[in-house]
């Protein structure tokens, strides 16, 4: 006869006693089977004692969690939470420093319980441990455990993290800035400073005060990876506590060091495999560095800038007009306007004055951002693209300034910019810590690539508003891609990731050409097929390993990097180190050129983050020299 639902068959264990295997009735109030396993081993105040998982955390049993008790479960019988936490906090303030270290490791083992926690919390455990890492006796194991422990019953949520003394966390930011420290005391102390500055805004000021970027820079560099992500980790919640004014100031200072490099090289990039925590702040730097673009995005054109209107006729002048020549000359006034007007059409602009065009939001000004820039980089891909669209008579033609503005639209949902933070997510592209101005570079290489589809599907004017569908977020648009509404009206229109492969097969192959004959090698790191075509297919997250079907190309021998300088004293020492280490770029499309000011950067090469005050005993990646700056804020 099959036993009853509620009835579960369990194995009890005890040291030094037969293990009991028993039929648990679910029904029955937990404190009578905890009378019942006590009296087959004629133990007596049953009161004092409680049952745990003997696996995993040994949490212990309750009444809201014992459905968790399945059959074949097997139990421990142990005491019960409150005496076992009076005990162990006994054990902390005992004169042994063996016994600290014995209540310590199994407080750590406990403090997940939430039922062992509340018994800790409500005997003042926090103040205790919090005493031991302020008093920093030991250096060694015992504060890695205090640290641990402390941790782990803060992050249960029932103490907030605002109501840490101030004396409290600065001993904590002075484990972190010092020298000599054992390795397994800095990564929790940069956990608690991270879990610090996201939680009390007050609290994160001085975190932000008392720990250098130059420091963190530090802590980057070494070989140990857990301490290099914790180090991260705290860079990124100084960066989303800061205000938009101070964020940008401080990854204006981190690129000056070259953070951007030594991440695309030395992490992205590293033998090692890259963590999934390391690859969830990579994805918050991203965004935050993409994030900086959200006041140009959200700002309309001014039809009364001079500025802005100086913009818009050089984006004119740069198609239409070579160099010396002047619009119109010898024309009257009235004439050059209605040449002038005839040329921003052309353009592609929807009528005669393209302030109208960019008075929408977003793109705002971040569209006109990306046309100049195209215009400026690639001064010859612009007029071609410009002039072969613009002087079509079969109506076939792909209007720049309106693709521009729908492109940057489209790039902006799909790199969610101006959009919180995900807490979970890891879907980062490498292509934007490996060159300089990326999200600019990315919207050359795709409006070249639209206007290529463009002309291979044959589009008209008429097809423009229905081909372009707001598309899903990056890499939440399915295996349709980005164009999935597209696709759907005009099937084959739009390729997808196979196609997409293929595009870059002349490219892959010019590349090793160029690599054979030692000539020009194209991208000069390893490229991912995917870095490049988010137009057409969704950026994939970061695999955690080689990158798939990826094009190797030269390795020129390495050369060191320096800091960045500035006036007389700067150029001096430029030619003393030789030139300015370039930037990785984008790889070219098919019959395009890449601009004159893109070269490659050294692929291999070790980036280090210059110049940087290395700890003593600390493994880095690299090497390096150079003048300390100063950090900003800092006397010099």
């Amino acid at each position: 006869m099959a036993p009853p639902r509620n009835v579960v068959k369990i194995a009890v264990q005890m040291p030094d006693a037969i293990p009991q295997l028993i039929q648990l009735d679910q029904a029955k109030p937990l404190a009578a089977v905890l009378k019942e396993v006590c009296d087959a081993w004629s133990l007596v105040h049953s009161e004092r004692y409680a049952l745990q998982f003997a696996d995993g955390h040994r949490s212990y049993i309750t009444e809201n969690n014992r459905t968790e008790i399945k059959n074949g479960s097997i139990l421990c019988l142990s005491t019960a939470p409150d005496l076992e936490a009076e005990r162990l906090l006994g054990g902390l303030q005992s004169g042994s420093r063996e016994r600290r270290r014995e209540a310590l490791q199994h407080l750590v083992l406990l403090a997940p319980d939430v039922t062992f926690a509340q018994e800790v919390i409500s005997r003042d455990g926090l103040q205790r441990l919090g005493t031991i890492v302020e008093d920093g006796d030991d250096l060694g194991e015992v504060l890695t455990l205090a640290l641990r422990a402390f941790l782990e019953l803060m992050e249960h949520g029932m103490v907030s993290w605002e109501t840490l003394s101030i004396p409290f966390v600065r001993k904590v930011v002075c484990y972190v800035n010092m020298n000599l420290m054992d390795a397994s005391v800095q990564p929790l102390a940069l956990r608690l400073l991270e879990s610090v500055t996201l939680s009390s805004p007050a609290l994160g000021q001085l975190v932000k005060s008392e720990v250098p970027l130059d420091r963190l820079l530090v802590h980057l560099q070494v070989m140990n990876q857990q301490l290099q992500t914790k180090a991260m980790a705290l860079l990124t919640a100084l960066l989303q506590g800061a205000n938009p004014a101070e964020r940008k100031h401080m990854l204006g200072y981190l690129w000056q060091r070259n953070l951007r490099q030594f991440i695309y090289k030395n992490i992205i990039h590293s033998a090692t495999p890259l963590g999934d925590e390391m690859a969830h702040h990579l994805y918050v730097l991203q965004a935050l560095m993409l994030g900086l673009l959200e006041p140009r995005m959200r700002t309309p054109l001014d039809p009364y800038s001079q500025e802005q209107r100086e913009q818009l006729q050089a984006l004119r002048q740069a198609a239409f007009e070579s160099e010396g020549e002047s619009l119109g000359t010898g024309l009257s006034a009235d004439r050059r306007r209605s040449l002038c007007a005839r040329e921003f059409r052309k353009l592609g602009f929807s009528n005669s004055n393209p302030a109208q065009d960019l008075e929408r939001v977003p793109p705002g000004l971040l569209a006109l951002d990306n046309m100049l820039y195209f215009s400026r980089h690639a001064p010859s891909a612009y007029s071609r693209l410009v002039l072969e669209n613009s002087s079509r008579e079969d109506k076939h033609e792909c209007p720049f300034a309106r693709s521009s503005i729908q492109l940057t639209v489209l790039l902006c949902e799909l790199l969610r910019i101006g959009e919180p933070c995900s807490e979970t997510a890891q879907d980062f592209s490498p292509m934007f810590f490996g060159q300089d101005q990326s999200f600019h570079e990315l919207f050359c290489v795709s409006i070249q690539l639209l206007n290529k589809t463009w002309k291979e599907m044959r589009a008209t004017q008429e097809d423009f508003d229905k081909n372009w569908v707001a598309p899903g977020h990056a890499g939440g648009a399915g295996a349709a891609g980005p164009y999935a509404g597209p696709e759907a009206q005009l099937p084959g229109a739009f390729p997808n990731q196979g196609e997409c492969a293929s595009l870059w097969g002349g490219a892959a192959a010019e590349a090793d050409r160029a690599a054979a004959s030692g000539g020009h090698a194209g991208p000069s790191h390893t490229v991912s097929c995917w870095e490049w075509v988010p137009v057409l297919a969704p950026p994939a997250p970061v695999p955690h390993g080689p990158c798939p079907r990826s094009v190797p190309v030269s390795k020129p021998s390495p050369c060191p990097l320096r800091p960045p300088t500035q006036g007389a004293t700067g150029k001096a020492e430029a030619r003393a180190h030789g030139p300015d280490p370039p930037a990785a770029f984008a790889p070219p499309l098919r019959g395009d050129t890449l601009p004159q000011n893109q070269q490659p950067e050294a692929p291999g090469q070790a980036v280090v983050l210059l110049p940087v005050p290395q700890p003593q005993g600390a493994a880095v990646r690299g090497r390096g020299g150079g003048r300390q700056p100063t950090h900003p804020g800092e006397p010099a």
